[in-house]
């Protein structure tokens, strides 16, 4: 798709952005566009320029620019990157379109385009291009990782440990790909993998490595069954992180009674609407995947993921932090309505003309006051564990330090204040919206799931059915944290799990 001089420039380009440089190369794109002034190719450059300066608004203009020049199909791949940093989905989606009608793309653009596919949803489209990625370049080691993850979400995964095996074997140091593959071993597997793992903690100096290598050690322990080392590496691996994270647990508290506070006070403009979108939210590891994965076998229903749009859209795409300013703005905006529409064109995209989606985002929960403003046939399911077994599960879990939804998880205490915000919230919402809000109990449903599944179809207006407790024989992907647990039976088995770790409570 490029020519040797092409190449010859992103290389140059590259290497400047690599070592900071990135003065030394605006000045040498400015220049060839003043030689050339349909210098597309220079355009999409300095693009890449601006992001790598973080300014996303200019590199836009710019690609747009190399766009209308010529319209190649690696400035729409990378456009619709830019439009998903950006919270413009349904531009990522044309974009993206447009980008895979194309196929002779470089390993790199394979990878970036499996990746937006991936945060649109697309999950199996996504595995395609990352294996295309992979093809092209098998040895390098982020795409082999990026390539087991699909391969996870696809639900494959002997594939994905054969791989992550591998890639452990040659990159020993590659912590990342240790924590994805402990997820996936089995007693024997755990046991070979600790004499590994422990020869490498030396190596582990990086906040983000040792998070990632403590919490290998740790899954490991645990399938050997020894709780009290797994739960020494859980803690090592949050500590590793928490000096880092700035949560103030008192502040979240404050701004889940302004919340609540708002929503007394909130009477907007209803919407007409008829779209009937269904929601489930929840507290992370409450179940929310289990329950997703039940709902979606009815047949009227297709799941979308766990899409950002919602929060994207209150937020108005600016604010990163959902805090009081921000929370103040969003219940005083006339216009929040009209911009939710857009949440429904995205879903028109998603889903099969006539079957409703099912959208599990947990944080929607803060939310609720404004999709049922938007779309009043909405039905909201909020999960709800109990406090122990929610306060180990979210310990025991690995999240992103980036994202800010999370911060609460690197100490039990923080977990414990955020349970009870929680569960503050949701008994308020569905006090003020029963015909829309329902709390399912997670215990109640892998105990009785015959009556809780028949409660929870009819409140959803869906006929039940018989096979909604299958959902396990399904090959459809997952991207959460249940991947692997959503693909056995409806079991108990995590009732009780928790009390491994009562020592520690």
């Amino acid at each position: 798709m490029l020519t040797s001089t092409q190449k010859h420039l992103q290389q140059q380009i590259e290497l400047a952005i690599n070592h900071g440089k990135l003065n030394d190369a605006h000045l040498l794109l400015v220049s060839n566009i003043k030689n050339t002034a349909d210098d597309h190719f220079s355009y999409f450059l300095l693009a890449q320029v601006n992001v790598a300066a973080n300014d996303i608004s200019k590199a836009n203009k710019l690609l747009a620019t190399a766009i209308s020049i010529t319209p190649l199909p690696l400035y729409f791949a990378h456009s619709a990157k830019l439009a998903v940093l950006n919270g413009q989905l349904l531009d990522a989606q044309q974009h993206i379109t447009e980008a895979i009608k194309y196929l002779q793309y470089e390993a790199i653009e394979c990878d970036l385009i499996a990746n937006v596919l991936t945060r649109l949803g697309h999950y199996k489209l996504a595995l395609e291009w990352q294996l295309r990625a992979h093809q092209h370049a098998p040895t390098n080691p982020q795409l082999s990782y990026n390539l087991a993850v699909a391969y996870k979400i696809m639900g494959q995964f002997n594939d994905a440990q054969q791989l992550l095996h591998t890639l452990t074997q040659q990159q020993p140091q590659y912590f990342q790909a240790h924590y994805s593959l402990a997820e996936l071993n089995n007693n024997k597997q755990a046991k070979q993998h600790l004499q590994q793992l422990l020869t490498l903690t030396e190596y582990a100096t990086a906040p983000m490595q040792q998070q990632f290598l403590h919490h290998a050690i740790a899954l490991n322990y645990e399938h050997c069954t020894d709780y009290k080392h797994a739960f020494a590496h859980f803690s090592a691996s949050k500590q590793a992180i928490s000096q880092h994270i700035k949560y103030d647990a008192k502040t979240h508290r404050k701004f889940c009674e302004q919340l609540i506070a708002l929503s007394n006070d909130y009477k907007p403009r209803t919407s007409d609407s008829d779209f009937t979108p269904l929601f489930v939210v929840g507290m992370p590891r409450s179940g929310t995947t289990l329950l997703e994965k039940i709902i979606n076998q009815a047949t009227q229903v297709q799941g979308v993921g766990e899409l950002n749009d919602i929060a994207q859209l209150c937020q108005d795409s600016h604010a990163q932090v959902l805090n009081n300013a921000v929370l103040n703005g969003v219940y005083k905006n006339t216009a929040l309505t009209a911009q939710l529409n857009q949440y429904q064109q995205r879903i028109n995209q998603l889903v099969t003309a006539d079957l409703r989606s099912c959208d599990k985002q947990p944080f929607n929960f803060y939310y609720i006051d404004l999709i049922l403003a938007a779309f009043p046939k909405a039905k909201i399911i909020c999960m709800q564990r109990g406090k122990e077994a929610s306060c180990i599960a979210n310990y025991r879990q690995l999240y992103s330090p980036a994202s800010a939804f999370h911060h609460y998880s690197y100490k039990l205490q923080d977990i414990d204040s955020f349970y009870q915000d929680y569960s503050d919230l949701i008994t308020h919402f569905a006090t003020k919206h029963p015909a829309n809000v329902m709390i399912m109990q997670y215990e109640t449903l892998v105990s009785e799931p015959i009556t809780s599944t028949q409660q929870l179809y009819d409140f959803c207006d869906l006929p039940w059915q018989a096979q909604c407790l299958d959902f396990y024989q399904q090959h459809s992907p997952s991207a959460t944290a249940s991947k692997v647990q959503v693909r056995q039976p409806l079991n108990s088995k995590g009732i009780n799990y928790w009390q491994h770790y009562a020592f520690a409570l």
